[in-house]
């Protein structure tokens, strides 16, 4: 069994997940080589024959895109490895500004600028938007996560190689959660640098604006359960990608409506950065934007007009 490890438009997170695998690395090695991967080892290109091959990271860039059908055309089985590589992830947000804007500070903007200003002719084209790999390719398993965890991967990766069917979880970050729901009173919109939360009792029933109701399980609460409301990184629930009607903006509108008995039309008014803080995760994915009740076109366009 060959596998292979593709890095597109990332922060190399992912991979290194495998190997904080740890022992297990060696359990791996025993049923398959790793033929291929740019962190791990020296190999500039990958082979023709792979069986299954992870891509992390999204596409952002004509050269992105171009190792991502690569992979897909040199690969049995493809795995979307990552939230980048599943929605977008953060490379998502680049889509806030303009093309031009992001040269400028990434070539023009910094102080190690060369004294002619000019952008190296070897540094590949932006596309004009970001796409979760599965925009482009088709692919055959997703794992998300923000890097997915050390124990889901040990759950995952093995019995994928070996050929065994994998059940998982498919509940919210909530089901992970071990706080209680206490009562709900005088609730206001809290930013998280305020005050310190009750650590027994729901984060979003004491106002601070935790994702965990609309996001995928996986991470084990990891965030809640160290007194951080949850972000979203393991992207959207799998009841938001059945449901043409539902969005991770209008379900949490909707589960702060019912916590709190408040209309949701003043709820939207205390809700603030919506793109940063709803979509920080899934912007770069058509499949969201996609959504008739979605807010991110309405971002990017408010953002890129300014």
């Amino acid at each position: 069994m060959k596998i292979a490890i593709e890095e597109l438009a990332g922060c190399s997170g992912c991979t290194i997940a495998v190997l904080d695998l740890h022992e297990t690395i060696l359990d791996l090695v025993e049923e398959a080589d790793i033929v291929y991967s740019p962190v791990i080892m020296d190999v500039k290109e990958p082979p023709e024959d792979i069986d299954i091959a992870f891509v992390t990271g999204a596409v952002r860039n004509e050269e992105n895109q171009e190792r991502l059908k690569k992979i897909r055309k040199n690969s049995r089985v493809l795995v979307a490895l990552g939230t980048c590589a599943c929605y977008g992830g953060i490379s998502g947000l680049s889509m806030m500004s303009g093309r031009e804007d992001l040269f400028k500070m990434i070539y023009t903007g910094v102080d190690t600028v060369k004294e002619d200003g000019k952008i190296p002719h070897d540094v590949p084209e932006f596309l004009y938007r970001v796409f979760a790999v599965g925009d482009m390719v088709k692919i055959d398993y997703y794992i998300p996560g923000c890097p997915p965890k050390e124990a889901r991967l040990r759950e995952i990766i093995l019995p994928l190689i070996k050929g065994d069917t994998i059940r998982l979880s498919r509940k919210s970050v909530c089901s992970e959660c071990d706080r209680k729901m206490g009562e709900v009173k005088d609730w206001s919109l809290k930013r998280r640098h305020v005050g310190i939360p009750d650590r027994n009792t729901c984060l979003l029933g004491q106002g601070y604006l935790c994702l965990g109701p609309v996001t995928f399980c996986g991470c084990n609460a990891a965030c809640p359960k160290n007194n951080v409301p949850c972000h979203g990184c393991n992207g959207p629930s799998l009841d938001i990608l059945r449901e043409p009607c539902r969005d991770i903006y209008n379900l949490m509108v909707r589960r702060i409506a019912d916590l709190t008995d408040i209309p949701s039309k003043e709820i939207e008014k205390e809700l603030y950065d919506v793109g940063h803080i709803m979509y920080a995760f899934t912007m770069g994915s058509e499949v969201m934007e996609d959504k008739e009740i979605s807010k991110i076109r309405e971002v990017i366009s408010q953002e890129g007009n300014r």
